[in-house]
């Protein structure tokens, strides 16, 4: 239910009431073009109160401008006020007032009905979706949030592994008249340097950290590994 469709309905019932009383048909006869005039006009009150008052995911994802639609709601309800300025006068002239006192108390049933009906079940629809609305908001809103506080974990533990880490001597061996010495670091970090015989060896080097699930090989295995590899 739209301004526009509501007043188009409210327009076509009005102009098979004119059309009635060009030819003199009694208001008893067009009881049903009265009754869809009524309603459309009923339809506009209701759709002013509610574009007084937008639900949050309508101004969020309405195809069409809230604003917008109010402005063609004021501009239907200015169209149906006239309407009904012009209905009243003709009654008034033709039956007298107390004609029209009667379709002023039908139309309050009219409204009465359809706020009980019709519109309660909008009120209860648009409550759901406005519901849905907020917790798709909210989990969309919370997946971006988790993303970010990820990101940011991830940035700072990549930011908080250093590149190199501290290695201690765990021993040395003379492989091809060269010494080779075998550094572990924190976990399971291992590296080995070559040395000339005569060159001095640190007991604590910078390694490139290398982490690793599995402890390192013994110093006996590493240093047959490396005279294996030089064969």
């Amino acid at each position: 239910m739209d301004p526009v469709s509501a007043m188009a309905a409210a327009s076509a019932a009005f102009g098979a009431i004119k059309k009635g009383m060009q030819v003199g048909r009694d208001i008893e006869s067009m009881a049903s073009d009265l009754s869809r005039w009524m309603g459309a006009l009923s339809d506009l009150d209701m759709l002013e109160k509610e574009s007084k008052n937008p639900p949050l995911f309508k101004k969020l994802f309405a195809g069409k401008s809230v604003e917008q639609e109010a402005i063609e709601t004021f501009a239907a309800k200015e169209k149906a006020e006239q309407q009904r300025r012009e209905l009243q006068l003709w009654i008034g002239l033709t039956l007298g007032k107390s004609k029209w006192d009667s379709l002023v108390k039908m139309e309050g049933q009219i409204r009465k009905q359809r706020q009980e009906t019709l519109y309660r079940q909008r009120q209860r629809r648009r409550k759901f979706v406005e519901i849905v609305a907020w917790i798709l908001v909210t989990c969309v809103g919370s997946g971006v949030l988790l993303g970010f506080v990820m990101f940011l974990k991830s940035a700072a533990n990549a930011a908080s592994i250093p590149e190199y880490v501290d290695c201690r001597l765990k021993g040395c061996e003379l492989i091809d008249g060269q010494r080779v010495c075998i550094y572990h670091g924190p976990n399971n970090t291992v590296d080995s340097v070559w040395l000339g015989l005569n060159e001095f060896f640190p007991r604590e080097i910078k390694c490139k950290y290398d982490p690793k699930n599995e402890k390192p090989a013994t110093m006996r295995e590493t240093f047959d590994a490396i005279k294996k590899s030089r064969k």
